[in-house]
């Protein structure tokens, strides 16, 4: 689209590249007390969109969380010394402790990806798509919306109260907490065992007083999303400024921008 810039280290061959190629993905198994992030795709892009993604995240986390970088130089005047700088730069990305774990969850257009500490999936989420929402630059292709999940329960009424309490207590439950207005947004794939009132009464009740619920001016709001026997909740900011969290309508609503910028100048 005009507009958007690719940037230019996602390239074939590049360092990122070859980063992101070495990575294990997990069964298709989400048990409770994870924490990762819910990605959807374009259809049938599934393999794409997560490759993108481990890219993405990976560059993120060294930018945000000082990982090592592994450097890409070569030294053309001995090339024995070159393939082993390579060698052992292709071992290093291997050993190193993986922060993004991609599960295959054998769901069309749906990934997860477990994090691990020091990533939070809320803030990390939200830094990626103010960052595409501020710069305009495209990173991902396949890609459609993030939803950050803090933690994960089994999908049942009681530890869904039990989950709620926990991650809802520092943003509702503070001491001397103003009252705020929320909303809750569930979201349930191949999931039957709570229908969405059910979910929505169990986690308002957790919230409880003074809060009060708002559809439409939240100061909160509480992504909940149900996939098969697990569910998994977070609190987030910014989520319309932000195209609830689509990379895809964010990239597509900086180039509106540019181009009507560009005929405002041309007229």
């Amino acid at each position: 689209m005009t507009g958007q810039k690719r940037k230019d280290g996602r390239e074939k061959g590049g360092s990122k590249a070859k980063r992101a190629m070495y990575y294990k993905t997990a069964s298709s198994t989400i048990h409770p007390g994870t924490s990762g992030i819910f990605a959807t795709c374009t259809r049938r892009k599934e393999k794409q969109c997560t490759q993108e993604l481990m890219e993405l995240f990976n560059d993120e986390a060294e930018k945000i969380y000082n990982t090592e970088e592994v450097k890409d130089e070569e030294d053309d005047d001995d090339i024995e010394a070159s393939l082993t700088k390579e060698l052992n730069s292709l071992q290093s990305n291997k050993d190193k402790v993986q922060l993004f774990t991609p599960i295959d969850l054998a769901c069309e257009c749906v990934m997860f990806f477990r994090t691990k500490k020091p990533v939070d999936p809320v803030s990390f989420v939200h830094k990626i798509c103010l960052d595409a929402l501020n710069s305009g630059t495209k990173s991902t292709r396949y890609t459609l919306r993030l939803s950050p999940i803090t933690s994960t329960a089994s999908a049942n009424e009681g530890d869904l109260k039990t989950l709620a309490e926990k991650v809802l207590a520092p943003h509702f439950h503070a001491e001397n907490q103003k009252p705020l207005k929320f909303a809750i947004r569930p979201t349930s794939r191949n999931h039957t065992t709570l229908d969405r009132d059910q979910i929505i009464n169990i986690v308002a009740s957790a919230v409880g007083a003074p809060h009060k619920v708002d559809l439409t001016n939240y100061d909160k709001l509480i992504l909940v999303e149900a996939f098969k026997n697990i569910i998994g909740m977070s609190v987030v900011d910014d989520f319309e400024m932000l195209k609830r969290y689509n990379l895809q309508q964010i990239f597509e609503s900086k180039a509106d921008e540019a181009e009507n910028e560009k005929e405002a100048t041309d007229h």
